[in-house]
């Protein structure tokens, strides 16, 4: 399992070694200056979906030195998809989808996200694989108040000073099996709360439960996640090994 470090190539910090790197900000059709050579690199990108682009994009890319595209649109047709993902995978570069955009038969890897707040991650993940096999996650780090009751299952993510201010009053909370991440409980005057949260032990838990189950890659976001919490993901991933990526 392959682990990037996300961001603007002009802000990510030295990486470690093995480290692949997901970039938002170089042109892959201008002259952009190749960011963090003799890496395994993903380019981002957003905005419309624009399928007739597509076999010039990805010409490009191969030129930059990009072997996928992780692709954010907005609200892209079926038919939109399976025409980009076809143009990209003709000149070898892979389309990665979040399942809002990701269609069955495009030829794209799966992106699902690592944070859950309910039913259980391993769950989730078996039943991404069913669909997919060729599946992604977005280490995306959980920071999430949830007041009791709360048949939604939804929170409101909190800033990381209000974690931290909670965390100085009562330990770091327990480490939930089902949902891979530390929880919190909260008892402010009649209310009671839960917050759910990661840090870099549960980050490392997850990318080992998703590399036992076949997981390709994992992307983690910088700021939101440093360098060194990148670094300790990947040894979780490969126990040591070098990561291989092929395709």
């Amino acid at each position: 399992m392959q682990i990037y470090l996300t961001g603007g190539a002009s802000e990510l910090p030295a990486l470690p070694p093995g480290l692949g790197c997901a970039l938002a900000d170089p042109d892959p059709e201008g002259n952009a200056v190749p960011a963090f050579p003799g890496r395994e690199r993903v380019l981002l990108l957003g905005g419309v979906l624009r399928p007739e682009r597509a076999a010039a994009f990805a010409g490009a890319c191969r030129r930059q030195g990009f072997s996928a595209v992780l692709a954010d649109f907005d609200r892209p047709s079926a038919l939109n998809v399976l025409r980009f993902c076809d143009a990209l995978l003709r000149q070898g570069v892979r389309p990665i989808l979040p399942e809002e955009s990701w269609v069955s038969g495009c030829g794209a890897e799966l992106l699902i996200s690592s944070a859950v707040s309910g039913g259980a991650l391993e769950e989730r993940l078996r039943e991404a694989l069913e669909r997919c096999p060729a599946l992604c996650l977005d280490l995306e780090r959980l920071r999430h108040r949830f007041h009791l009751p709360c048949p939604d299952g939804q929170g409101e993510p909190i800033p990381p000073e209000v974690l931290e201010a909670h965390l100085s009053k009562g330990g770091e909370g327990g480490f939930s099996r089902e949902l891979m991440c530390r929880a919190l409980p909260l008892e402010e005057g009649d209310e009671s709360g839960l917050i759910l949260y990661d840090d870099r032990e549960t980050l490392c838990e997850k990318v080992r439960l998703a590399a036992s189950l076949g997981v390709r890659r994992g992307f983690v976001l910088w700021p939101e996640w440093g360098a060194e919490d990148a670094a300790a993901a990947l040894e979780a991933a490969n126990n040591g090994k070098d990561p291989a990526i092929t395709g």
